[in-house]
Protein backbone atom coordinates (compact mmCIF):
# COMPACT_ATOMS: atom_id res chain seq x y z
CA UNK A 1 0.00 0.00 0.00
CA UNK A 2 1.34 3.06 -0.84
CA UNK A 3 0.93 6.63 1.14
CA UNK A 4 0.46 8.31 -2.34
CA UNK A 5 -2.74 9.04 -3.18
CA UNK A 6 -3.71 8.07 -6.86
CA UNK A 7 -5.07 10.47 -9.08
CA UNK A 8 -8.60 8.41 -9.31
CA UNK A 9 -8.50 6.64 -5.89
CA UNK A 10 -11.60 8.11 -4.30
CA UNK A 11 -12.25 10.52 -1.47
CA UNK A 12 -9.06 9.38 0.54
CA UNK A 13 -8.42 8.03 3.94
CA UNK A 14 -10.23 8.65 6.90
CA UNK A 15 -9.08 7.65 10.35
CA UNK A 16 -10.62 5.23 12.69
CA UNK A 17 -13.40 6.10 15.31
CA UNK A 18 -12.09 6.80 18.90
CA UNK A 19 -12.36 3.98 21.28
CA UNK A 20 -8.90 4.89 23.59
CA UNK A 21 -6.31 3.19 21.29
CA UNK A 22 -3.06 5.28 20.10
CA UNK A 23 -2.79 6.50 16.58
CA UNK A 24 -4.79 9.15 14.63
CA UNK A 25 -8.18 8.77 15.85
CA UNK A 26 -11.89 10.29 14.84
CA UNK A 27 -13.67 11.93 17.49
CA UNK A 28 -17.33 11.34 17.94
CA UNK A 29 -17.48 15.10 16.47
CA UNK A 30 -16.00 14.53 13.63
CA UNK A 31 -12.60 15.60 14.80
CA UNK A 32 -9.77 14.19 14.05
CA UNK A 33 -7.18 14.03 17.08
CA UNK A 34 -4.11 12.16 17.94
CA UNK A 35 -3.00 9.27 21.07
CA UNK A 36 0.36 9.04 21.49
CA UNK A 37 -0.14 6.39 23.83
CA UNK A 38 -3.19 4.22 24.79
CA UNK A 39 -5.55 5.94 26.84
CA UNK A 40 -3.43 8.79 26.93
CA UNK A 41 -5.18 12.23 26.36
CA UNK A 42 -6.17 13.17 22.74
CA UNK A 43 -3.92 16.35 20.52
CA UNK A 44 -6.24 17.56 18.50
CA UNK A 45 -5.00 17.92 14.52
CA UNK A 46 -6.12 20.16 11.74
CA UNK A 47 -7.78 17.96 9.33
CA UNK A 48 -6.06 17.89 5.81
CA UNK A 49 -8.22 19.75 2.78
CA UNK A 50 -9.46 17.78 0.76
CA UNK A 51 -10.64 18.55 -3.34
CA UNK A 52 -14.49 19.23 -3.83
CA UNK A 53 -15.84 16.31 -5.24
CA UNK A 54 -17.45 16.42 -8.74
Amino acid sequence: MSEIAEPDAGPGWSPAPDVGQAGTVMTKDGQWAYRYKDGAELIMMKMPERPASM
